[in-house]
């Protein structure tokens, strides 16, 4: 009887594991002024971009602000209401609104 119980239960734990862990890793190439980045759906509001190796510095360099938070953009259909870079300028990170879907 307890084999019975725990044998699904333990089915459904794996698969909502498994579907949370794909949703994570998330993520599309995209051309930024003739460079590759990586830009990477962190929450349902926060999005990241880093150079595909993720070792390059993009705070300051080209292909700047306004055109990593065109990508952002581009890529969530969404405006971006927020932007910073972090992690000594390896990584910038983006907020957007979703609710106020771009018409592109």
């Amino acid at each position: 009887m307890r084999q019975a119980f725990f044998l699904p239960a333990l089915t459904l734990l794996l698969a909502a594991c498994a579907n949370s862990g794909s949703q994570k890793d998330a993520s599309t190439t995209v051309d930024i002024a003739g460079g590759a980045y990586r830009v990477t759906q962190l929450t349902a509001g926060t999005f990241t971009v880093t150079t595909v190796s993720g070792k390059e510095s993009i705070n300051g360099n080209t292909p700047g602000r306004q055109a990593l938070r065109s990508a952002v953009e581009k890529t969530s259909g969404c405006k971006v209401t927020d932007s910073d870079y972090s992690q000594q300028g390896l990584q910038f990170d983006a907020q957007v609104d979703c609710g106020s879907r771009l018409k592109n």
